[in-house]
Parts: structure tokens; sequence; C-alpha cells
């Protein structure tokens, strides 16, 4: 279904002009407040640009709008230098440094490269203002066609020269207010010519540290700042003082006061901290300042005195001089490029913030052959992603999975024993100064013997763990310094639990792969040889309480009924475990038929799959037949293993493989979780072996580990990632470094923070989970060597995405485009 122009703006329709009635359109866009709408159509011939700039103006009349803009789209085979000067002209009302300098330039088209010589001077001016990429762009928006430009020519022009070329242009500006626009008023009339007799002031600022087009700036008020800017959090504190911030815009307003006085306000922020700017004026005077520059987002200089306001109830800065900023914008200068296969849109689950047209054309200005997409278990971007695709541009469809590894399921007791369940069972718990058995000591052991499912004995013992004990360890088990510094070291600890188990014993724990690496941990670093079969309660909690959201120790003593214990202290959490393991044997054994510990496995139902720890793992889509095993998947996850988020089980995972391409994701994935807690390296190869690339990440991402204490220090986090890249080096799997993409720049941060605290969210620092050019990421990985890391984030990042052939998620003719966003696209696969 199309929706025609015409139809759409039938009640306007005497006011359209005829080339224009033809258009289809195929996305609006607005702000919030809708005093600004963008329409994006596409029309079978080509449009003049009064024709354009006319229809544009008058729905701003009509509409009562601040701005309008009509994007128009072509087919490719309708480009020619005959539409040249009509791109140039569009691109002049957003680069002013256009305009006299390619008056009389030559120009030549030769397949895909269009060559300008400025007859003039300026190109050093024209290149500064990235004219080359911002042409490119605009013919590529047009007409889908990828055209390099190139400027040869005269590099400089005078000073006079140029003042004299932007008069001229302004003067020779056609007026097109007559074509379909209501007749300007006096007063109308009377405000444009005062602007047009305030000519605005170039300056150099040059000697200032701020990282934008130092030739952009312009004065609108006041006279040039030759003072460093100072963040705005700073000047808040400088209150009677004279300032200099710099921020963007992002409110404004004019208000007439009294005796013909205007205030004018501006809100603008350095993503740091936010203040109002105030001037305020008799109406000649602040009608005389060219204000019209200064829109929603632009960038200004302000300098002035920051005082409370008693009207606005605010502190607010009055402005003496305002200078108008353009960025430099960031740009990818490393000769090759990487690919981004780890990115979210602001459809990932209420998780990040960016569209993904954004991170698309951000990828593509900065010369990427593509992106993926992989949002939080679904594939709702993909219509975007697939209708902001540019030409020579890869989209890798794909998503990050929630997947749950019933493969292999941890089971209630670790291998067969034909032990009865009334025999000798040790159930322990330990208590440590941190989560990490490789780097983290024991600091108390305790434990109870049952024999006829009763407690016959128990076992406690403090140890030295030769280094700190934490505070929040300290404050978590009431365990001190002053308490273990007389108690035996884990070597001597470790023996006399020992000698209570007694030979080949049985061992029960909740959460057993914890207490158990703590313990063999102390044995491999002693030497000691300690053999046993272990039961993990937690695993049998699981399964018999199935009606518990979690199992933790005390929730669980909590549902049987059990009564208040000491929780997080050994002897005590082990004799309530005890209790526990007692009950939930005496409850089963009869209807389950427990007479022996294998029983344990054979007898009880496994855990319900979707109730298994669920860990990210990254899908991408390598051709058409993996896009329809894909969306299978994410329907399975929302259909039928839909829990709290939608579940995807590696067995149908594995049956549903072809086409699909496996990776192993961040931080929350099964196999960096697996190398955090320093399971065996036999286990880590069965796990790394599922995927087909493995993936690392810039480790101040993971820095939260340092805050609970899974990490030591960076170095820790880096090593992390060098052990997944010696990992890949040992079974042949490439490592790709990915960013995590969550918002496209690193201030956009706050816009995640704020989703995330209106979802609940308390300690909630954002990771650096921005857009990364080639060059940042090479030196994000420095640690691994130039070698390595040019592999994992140019070469084998290309390499996976020279895997993925191009698909369509959308056939033709199954997209309807949305208007007013009360309709969804409808998709029919």
């Amino acid at each position: 279904m199309k929706v025609n122009l015409e139809e759409f703006l039938k009640e306007f329709t005497s006011e359209i002009p005829e080339s224009i009635k033809n258009g289809d359109i195929y996305k609006i866009t607005y702000t919030q407040k809708m005093d600004s709408i963008s329409m994006y159509a596409v029309f079978p011939s080509l449009l003049e640009y009064n024709e354009i700039i006319g229809f544009e103006k008058n729905l701003e009349v009509i509409l009562k709008l601040d701005r309008f803009r009509l994007y128009p789209r072509y087919d490719e085979k309708l480009f020619s230098m005959v539409y040249y000067k009509t791109l140039i002209d569009m691109l002049r009302r957003e680069m002013s440094v256009v305009n006299g300098f390619l008056d009389g330039a030559d120009t030549s088209l030769s397949e895909n490269k269009l060559t300008i010589k400025l007859n003039h001077g300026g190109l050093s001016i024209l290149q500064t203002h990235n004219f080359q990429s911002e042409l490119s762009k605009l013919i590529y928006n047009q007409f889908g066609l990828k055209v390099d430009v190139e400027l040869i020519g005269e590099a400089l022009v005078s000073s006079e020269s140029y003042d004299k070329m932007i008069e001229q242009a302004s003067a020779d500006m056609p007026d097109y207010s007559s074509q379909l626009m209501p007749e300007k008023t006096n007063e109308d009339l009377k405000h444009e010519a005062a602007e047009a007799a305030t000519p605005t002031q170039s300056i150099d600022i040059s000697a200032l540290n701020l990282d934008f087009n130092h030739e952009s700036a312009e004065i609108i008020k006041g006279k040039a700042i030759r003072t460093n800017p100072i963040s705005i959090s700073d000047a808040l504190k400088m209150l009677g003082e004279k300032v200099v911030v710099v921020g963007d815009i992002f409110m404004s307003e004019i208000k007439e006061l009294r005796n013909e006085r205007k205030a004018v306000t501006y809100c603008i922020t350095d993503f740091g901290g936010s203040v109002v700017v105030k001037l305020f004026g008799a109406n000649k005077d602040i009608d005389e300042l060219p204000l019209g520059k200064l829109k929603k987002g632009s960038t200004i200089l302000v300098s002035g005195k920051i005082d409370f306001d008693q009207f606005a109830h605010d502190i607010v800065i009055k402005a003496d001089s305002i200078i108008q900023v353009k960025r430099t914008p960031k740009m990818d200068n490393y000769p090759e490029k990487r690919v981004e296969l780890h990115c979210h849109t602001n459809m990932s689950a209420m998780d990040a913030v960016t569209e993904a047209a954004k991170l698309i054309d951000r990828a593509n200005m900065w010369g990427h052959q593509a992106i993926a997409i992989t949002d939080h278990g679904n594939v709702q971007a993909f219509p975007d992603a697939m209708y902001n695709t540019p030409k020579n541009f890869k989209i890798i469809y794909g998503c990050e999975a929630y997947v749950v590894n019933d493969l292999d399921r941890a089971k209630i007791i670790n291998k067969a024993d034909t032990r009865s369940v009334n025999d000798e069972i040790i159930v322990f718990d330990v208590e440590t100064t941190g989560l990490n058995s490789a780097r983290e000591r024991l600091t108390e052991i305790g434990a109870v013997k049952l024999k006829n499912m009763q407690i016959i004995d128990s076992f406690n013992i403090m140890v030295n763990p030769e280094k700190p004990i934490p505070q929040k360890i300290v404050e978590l088990t009431g365990i001190t310094d002053a308490m273990v510094a007389d108690a035996p070291k884990d070597d001597e600890a470790v023996k006399k639990f020992m000698e209570f188990c007694g030979e080949n014993a049985v061992l029960a724990a909740h959460n057993a792969r914890f207490d158990d690496s703590f313990i063999q941990a102390a044995c491999n670093r002693h030497g000691i040889k300690f053999e046993y079969t272990l039961i993990d309660t937690l695993v049998l909690c699981q399964c018999m309480l199935p009606e518990m959201g979690r199992h933790k120790l005390n929730l669980v003593a909590k549902q049987l009924k059990l009564g208040k214990f000491d929780h997080h202290r050994a002897s005590d959490d082990a004799r309530m475990l005890a209790k526990i393991y007692i009950k939930i044997i005496e409850n089963i054994r009869t209807e389950k038929n427990i007479n022996i510990l294998s029983d344990l496995n054979t007898n009880i139902e496994d855990i319900e799959v979707k109730k298994l720890k669920s860990y990210h793992q990254i899908v991408l889509v390598k051709n058409q037949l993996g896009l329809k095993n894909l969306y299978k998947l994410v329907s399975y996850g929302h259909l039928d293993y839909f829990y709290k988020k939608p579940i995807m089980p590696k067995s149908v995972l594995q049956r549903h493989r072809e086409g699909l391409i496996f990776g192993s994701a961040c931080e929350a994935g099964e196999l960096f979780q697996a190398i955090v807690e320093n399971q065996p390296h036999s286990r880590i190869v069965e796990l790394a072996k599922f995927y087909d690339y493995l993936e690392i990440q810039p480790h101040a991402k993971n820095a939260f580990m340092l805050k609970n204490g899974t990490a030591r220090d960076e170095e820790e986090l880096k090593e992390y990632n060098k052990k997944i890249v010696a990992l890949g080096e040992e079974l042949g799997i490439p490592v790709v470094a990915t960013c995590d993409v969550h918002f496209i720049d690193k201030d956009d941060a706050i816009f995640r923070k704020i989703l995330q605290t209106g979802n609940g969210f308390k300690d909630n620092d954002q990771p650096p989970l921005y857009l990364r050019t080639t060059d940042e990421m090479l030196r994000e990985f420095d640690y691994l060597g130039e070698e390595k890391a040019y592999e994992v984030v140019v070469k084998n990042t290309n390499l996976i995405a020279d895997m993925i052939e191009e698909v369509r998620p959308i056939p033709k003719g199954t997209y309807t485009p949305t208007i007013d966003g009360a309709e969804e696209d409808l998709v029919r696969i």
C-alpha cells in the first residue's frame, strides 16, 4: 500500500505544485511537540529547487510549524549533471560556505566519480567543511547512488573576496515567497530587513581548546571570546562570577516584555550539566541580532555572569557574548575499516536509544562496509534497517538471544553413585573473601554429617586467607581480619575438613559449583588429592520447588517453614541446608522412588527449560534460509519458552542452525562466565566449540566487575579478554572485537541512564557502550600487541562480514508506510 502525497494532504491540494502531488510518502518524522516535521517521498520525475522550497515554506505557514523539510528520492536512472545545480542549491541552504566558491566551476561526471574544479579558490575551506562527503551523501539520499566527489583547483581565497562572495550570494538568492506562501506583513518584512542589515561576523577561535570547526565560528551577540570554556557543572559553582561555557541548545524561547523589550532564553547542555542562558534588550536591539540561526541542536559558546535569577528561580548566565560554532564530525581515519558485529537499536527491549537509521548512516559515513543489528531477543528493527540501507552497504541481520543450555543441564548429583540415600552425606558451606576462586581465598568452612537422614556430627573451622577481607564481605558475613588472624591457613583447614568427611565421601552444597571451586582451588595449590561425589541442592530445589522464582538458601528455608537462621555464616548455612535436604528427600522419597543416590538424577524430572539460567549469545543471519530460521527461533522464544524474556534453548538453536552464525557475546555469555568462574579448561573448550566466532569487548565495558568484586583491577579485566584470544588460537576459532553498542556517541550515555533508571535500575553507572572508529578500537586493544589487535578489530570482523550474504527481511510489496505512528508496519513473511 502506497500513501500518495496529494491524498495525504488533500485539504491543501490547491496549494501543492503538480509535480509534488505525484510523490509517494514512505516515511514521516516529527518532534514530540509537532513543531518540526520531515517528509520523505519518492517522485517519478525531478523537482525544481524553487518548487521544494516553496512547498516547504507554504506548509510551515499553513501548519504553523517552526520547520518543515521535504526529502525527495528518485530512481537512480534520473541522475545526471542536469540536476547538479539543484543539488548545489539544496546543499547551500545547509552549508553557507558553499556560496560563491562553486560559481563558474568546471564539472565532469565519469562513472561514479564527480570532479569539480574550482576557479575562484576555496578548496581548503570546502574540504574543511566536508563538502565532498556532504554532496556525496546528498546524491545517495536522493538517488541511491554512491558517487565519490573530488575537489580540485585553487586552494586559497582572500578574506575580502570571501566576504564579497557571501554578500553577493545572499543578494542573488531567489525569493520564493510569492510562489505559494501568503503575502508577508509589513512587520515580517521589517523584521527580515533588520536581520539582513546585520551581517554575521566570522571569527577565528583556533586559539581556544575546542574540538570544533574553528572557521565556522560566527558572532551572534557581543564580541569575540578569547577565554577557554569550563564545564557547565563547574560554572554552576561560580555564582556572581563571569564564566565561559559551551553547550548545545535543547530549548529556546523569546518573550515580549513591557516597555518594548524582549527576553531571550536558551537552555543548553554539555551532557555533563545544563544551564539557562538569558539575554535582554529593546525590541529593536534584539531584532537586529541574527538569532534565527540558533535552532534546537545548535552549539554555542557563551560568555557572561552566572547568578541566581529571582524571576526564573534558577541559576542563569546573563550572556554578554554568544558565538555559534559547529562541531567537527568524528571520522574513521584508519585506512582499513572495521565492522561492528554487536549493535543494539532503540528497539532492543528498552535497553538502547539510537535508531537503526542513524547507526547505519554513521557506519556508512565512516566507510565501514557493514553493520550488524543485534537487538535483545527480537527483530523489530529490521524494517527500519532495510529501508535505510545505503547502496554498496550491507546490513547484517541478527539478534542477541537469551540462551539456556538444555544440552548440558546441571545434574543434582555429578556422577553415578549406588550408595543408599541413608548413607553418610556431608552437607557443607564455605565463606570466602570474594567470588573468584582463582584469586580469592576461604575464610570459613562449616559442615554437618547426615546418616539415616539425621544430623549426627558437625564441623566448623575459620581459615586465614592471608589477605585482607574486603569491607563488603565483612558486612555480609561478619567475619573480620581479627577473627581469622590466628586461624589455620587453607591447606591445613582443608585437610581437617577431609578428616571430618572421610574417604570417598558424598558432599552436598547449595550452588555446589561455587563451594566446590574453592575447595578444589585450595587442594590444587597445595597438591592435595581429595575425591568425592557432589550433590547440588540448588538444582534439587529448582526441580522440586518450581513454583519459586528464586532458590536462594534463605528463600527456600522460608518456603519450607524451617525457621530463621544466621545466613552467610558457614556453620549455620550448612545446618539449615541439611534440614532442607532432609525435608525435600522425605517428601519425595516414596513418590519418586528415591533409594540410591543416582536416583536423584534418573527419577526426578529436569528443571523446566525456560527456568534454567540464561546467557547471552549473538545470532547472525548468513543467508535467506538463516533469516527464516532466525524468525523461527524468535517465535519459539516468544511463544513456547517465554519466561520474563524470550528464551532460546540450545537444543532448538542447534536444530535451526543452518544459515546462521553463532557468536559468544559479552560478559553475560556462557563462555565468558565460565572463564570468570574458573571452570576447568576442558569445560571451557567444550563451550567454545559451539560458537563460530568468539567475542571480546573494551575492558571498561566490564568495569562493574570491579565494583562487585568479580575482578581485582583493570589488568584482570584485560586478562579475561586475553584468555578468550588464546582460546581462539588454540581452537582455530576467529576472535572479534565489538563495542556492544547501545548508543551512538559517548555523551549519549545519559539517555540510556534515564531509560534504565525509569526501568528500576539503581546502580546505574553507564559503561562506554558507544560506536567506535577503527582507530579507537585498535587503541582499546593495543595491550594484545599491534598484530593481534589488528586481527581482532579489522581482519576478523571483516572476515565474518564477508561470510554473510545480502538478505532482504521484508519481501517487496509487503511494507505499509506509517504516517502518524498509530499503525504498525505490516510484514507478511
